[in-house]
C-alpha cells in the first residue's frame, strides 16, 4: 500500500559561503569592508543585504531631491523650483512631485472624488485603486504634518515626496527581507537587487516598489503553503498594478503540469475577491474615475522608450493607436500561449521565477507603455531565475544609463536634446540585455546550462503546494 506525500521545504541550511561567490564579495567588500569569515550565518546575511539597501535608497532620494527642492518668495512662502528645466538636466524628474497638486492631492477630499478639465474631456485619477488611494493617504499625512518642516526651505510637495520616499523606502527593505527568504541558500543574490542601479534611478520614479511589495509577499506565501492569502496578495498586487496579475500564468502551468488545481483555485478565486473587494467601493461610488485607468490606457499613444514609438521615430508614417492596441494585446497573448506550452513540454518543471521572468518580459516588450520604472518589475524574477551577477548587474547599468538619455532628448531642440538615435540605441541595449536573460533562462530550462539555484537549494522553493507530488511507499 502506497499513499502520496506531499514534499515540504526542509529549514533552510546556512547560505552558499560567500567566498564562492567573487562577484558578491567584492560589492559588500566594497560597502562593509571584509566580514571575517564572509558571514555564513542568516542573520549576518542579512544585515549586511539591509546595509546595502538603505545606501542605495539614499542614492535614491538624493537622485530625485533636486526636483524636490523649493526657494521662497517674497511672500514668505516656499514653492517648488524647477527652473532651467532642472528635471532633465539634473535627471530626477519623477511623477509623485508633479502630480501631487495635478491630481489634487494637496487639497482635503477623496482622491477619486477630484476632477480636472482637458479641453472638453474631465479627467480624474489615472492610476489604479490602491495607487491612488495610497497618494491619498501620503497627501492627508504631508498637508497636515507640512507645519513641522515650513520653517526650512522645503516646499509642501516637496514634504510630500521626502515621506512617500520614506514609506517606499520601507516597502522596498522589506522586499528584500522576503527576497532574502526566496533565495533560501543563495541568500546572497539578494544584494543583487539591493544593489541594483535601477534601484538608484527608480526608486522613486513613481509609486510601483508597493506592487513589488505585495507580488514577492505573495510568493513567500506560496513558498509557506498559504495560496489562499497567495491569491489575496497577488489580487491588493493587482489593485495598485495590473503586472502582478501576470503571476497567475506560472502557477497555472504548474498546475497544469503537476495536477495541482486545488491549490491553483483556491488561489485564483482568492485574487478576484481580493480585487473585487477594493475595486467595487470605488467603481460603485465614482464610476467614471474608476473607469479612467481603463480608457486612458485604450487611448494613449505609445511611450517613449517601447518598439512602436523606436519605430514612430525611424518610420515615415505614424501607427495608429487602434493598430497598436490590437497588436500589443494579440502578440502578448501569443507569447503567453507559446511560454506556457514550453513550459508544460519542456523536460524539467519550470520554475516559477523562470515562468514569472518570461512573461514579464513579454508584456514589457509587447505592450505600448514601457515607463522606465517598469523595469523594476523584471529585478526580483530576474535574479531568482537567473543569479548570474555581471549579467544581472550590466543590465542594471545600461538600464538604468536610459534614464538620463531619456530626459536629455526630452528638453527638445530648442535645448539642445540629443537625437532620438541616441535615444533608440540605449533602448536597443536595455531590449537586448532583457532578451539574452530571458534567452539564458530558456536554455537553463532545456538543461543546456547549470542552473545554480536548484544546485544549492535542490529544489524550487517558491513552489510550495505546486510542486510535483511523489509517491512514497509506505
Amino acid at each position: 500500500m502506497a499513499r502520496k506525500l506531499q514534499t515540504r521545504p526542509a529549514a533552510q541550511a546556512s547560505p552558499v559561503p560567500l567566498s564562492q561567490e567573487r562577484a558578491p564579495r567584492s560589492v559588500i567588500e566594497f560597502f562593509g569592508g571584509p566580514r571575517g569569515a564572509h558571514a555564513s550565518r542568516p542573520v549576518d546575511v542579512l544585515r549586511s543585504i539591509f546595509s546595502v539597501g538603505w545606501i542605495f535608497l539614499a542614492f535614491a532620494y538624493l537622485a530625485k531631491a533636486n526636483c524636490a527642492a523649493g526657494q521662497r518668495g517674497e511672500d514668505g512662502v516656499v514653492n517648488l523650483n524647477w527652473g532651467g528645466n532642472r528635471q532633465y538636466t539634473s535627471f530626477c524628474y519623477n511623477d509623485i512631485v508633479p502630480l501631487y497638486g495635478g491630481r489634487g492631492l494637496d487639497k482635503p477630499g477623496f482622491v477619486y472624488a477630484f476632477s480636472w478639465q482637458e479641453g472638453d474631456l474631465t479627467r480624474y485619477m489615472e492610476y489604479p485603486v490602491l495607487a491612488g488611494m495610497f497618494q491619498g493617504v501620503m497627501g492627508l499625512i504631508a498637508r497636515n504634518t507640512y507645519g513641522l518642516v515650513d520653517w526650512a526651505e522645503i516646499p509642501e510637495v516637496g514634504w510630500y515626496f521626502a515621506l512617500t520616499a520614506l514609506v517606499l523606502s520601507v516597502c522596498w527593505v522589506a522586499t528584500l527581507r522576503m527576497v532574502a527568504e526566496l533565495a533560501g541558500n543563495r541568500m546572497w543574490d539578494t544584494v543583487l537587487v539591493a544593489a541594483s542601479p535601477l534601484v538608484i534611478i527608480h526608486a522613486f520614479t513613481n509609486w510601483d516598489i508597493p506592487s513589488i511589495t505585495f507580488a514577492v509577499a505573495a510568493l513567500v506565501a506560496v513558498k509557506r503553503g498559504h495560496n489562499v492569502l497567495a491569491g489575496v496578495l497577488i489580487g491588493l498586487g493587482t489593485a495598485f498594478k495590473l503586472w502582478p496579475l501576470f503571476m497567475l500564468g506560472a502557477f497555472l502551468v504548474l498546475a497544469i503540469r503537476n495536477r495541482r488545481w486545488v491549490p491553483f483555485l483556491k488561489m485564483l478565486l482568492a485574487t478576484v475577491v481580493a480585487w473585487v473587494a477594493v475595486n467595487a467601493p470605488i467603481a460603485l461610488l465614482y464610476p467614471e474615475a474608476w473607469r479612467e485607468f481603463y480608457r486612458l490606457n485604450s487611448t494613449r499613444g505609445s511611450e517613449w522608450t517601447t518598439i512602436y514609438a523606436a519605430l514612430s521615430r525611424n518610420l515615415p508614417v505614424d501607427i495608429p493607436i487602434s493598430a497598436i492596441n490590437v497588436f500589443s494585446l494579440a502578440s502578448f497573448l501569443a507569447l503567453c500561449a507559446a511560454i506556457g506550452v514550453f513550459g508544460l513540454r519542456a523536460a524539467r518543471t519550470p520554475r516559477v521565477a523562470e515562468m514569472v521572468y518570461l512573461i514579464l518580459v513579454a508584456f514589457l516588450l509587447m505592450n505600448k507603455v514601457w515607463s522606465p520604472q517598469y523595469s523594476l518589475w523584471l529585478l526580483v524574477p530576474a535574479v531568482l531565475a537567473l543569479p548570474s551577477w555581471r549579467l544581472i548587474l550590466s543590465w542594471g547599468l545600461f538600464d538604468a544609463l536610459l534614464w538620463p538619455v531619456l530626459m536629455w532628448h526630452m528638453m527638445g531642440e530648442d535645448n539642445k536634446a540629443i537625437p532620438h538615435e541616441f535615444l533608440d540605441v540605449a533602448i536597443l541595449f536595455r531590449d537586448g540585455f532583457i532578451i539574452a536573460i530571458a534567452v539564458l533562462v530558456i536554455r537553463q530550462m532545456l538543461g543546456k546550462g547549470e542552473d545554480k539555484v536548484l544546485r544549492d537549494n535542490g529544489r524550487d522553493l517558491l513552489a510550495g503546494d505546486f510542486a510535483k507530488v511523489k509517491a512514497n511507499a509506505l
